[in-house]
């Protein structure tokens, strides 16, 4: 009887171990019959002048959009091309068949889901207003009369037109931008909050003027006719949130997660 019992035992010990097992280490996607552009590998595209999200140092891409990318890519078993594109390129490139997916800082938007399809969030985000330190500007009612500078075609050109009384300068990218404000050809820059966040940390002499609570949320672009890229990205993507990644990448980046 006794020795019944101890097999029934190491039996439920070993079943058990194998569940925590396969709970704490998510296998890696299947895309054995998924298509892509090039047969294994992961075409992507992104606008990299937009630190510390996607950028470049040197002639290098970094960021965390593109580590973000290379965890994917890696648990879908793909070869990753990160590809730096212009912004306002990048959507219809995509719709096209250019790019496999589009990762940039992207938030996820009605209308833009009218042109492309997009994965589950990956990053929430509000518009921070940066602005050369003392200059005063804490509040929306102190830039009327000024002259805001915004990348076009996103989410802070819609949010700085809502503020009456300033006049909005379009970029074609925020490195732009922020040059006029140097050279104060513009009094604020209005961008994404982790911009405008690594931006003053980096930089002397700049600040944050005000933020504008947004609730935005990123998502990766893709064509609307491949559904089943986009289902095996999000099991990639809900895979390296289970495993730990995402939060090693999120620390990189952003320090600890408040």
């Amino acid at each position: 009887m006794k020795n019944k019992l101890l097999v029934i035992l190491v039996v439920i010990i070993v079943m058990a171990s194998a569940v925590l097992v396969s709970c704490s280490k998510p296998a890696a996607v299947s895309t054995s019959a998924l298509k892509t552009l090039k047969p294994g590998i992961l075409t992507v595209g992104s606008d990299a002048t937009y630190p510390p999200m996607e950028f470049k140092e040197g002639d290098t891409i970094v960021g965390f959009d593109l580590d973000i990318t290379k965890a994917i890519a890696e648990k879908m078993g793909l070869k990753l091309e990160y590809i730096n594109t212009a912004w306002d390129g990048m959507f219809p490139a995509v719709a096209a068949h250019k790019f496999d997916m589009v990762i940039s800082s992207i938030t996820i938007t009605d209308d833009r889901k009218k042109e492309m399809d997009f994965s589950d969030p990956y990053y929430n985000a509000n518009q921070s207003v940066i602005i050369k330190a003392g200059s005063g500007i804490d509040s929306a009612d102190k830039l009327n009369g000024k002259k805001i500078g915004v990348q076009i075609g996103t989410t802070s050109e819609n949010e700085a037109k809502k503020i009456t009384g300033s006049a909005v300068s379009t970029y074609d990218d925020n490195v732009m931008a922020f040059e006029d404000l140097k050279a104060g050809r513009v009094d604020a820059i209005m961008c994404d909050s982790p911009v405008g966040d690594y931006y003053t940390v980096k930089n002397a002499g700049y600040a944050i003027g005000f933020k504008i609570n947004t609730n935005e949320f990123y998502g990766i672009g893709f064509a609307k006719d491949t559904p089943e890229l986009v289902k095996a990205v999000n099991s990639a993507l809900a895979a390296i949130k289970t495993d730990g990644t995402y939060d090693k990448i999120f620390k990189t980046w952003f320090g600890e997660q408040k």
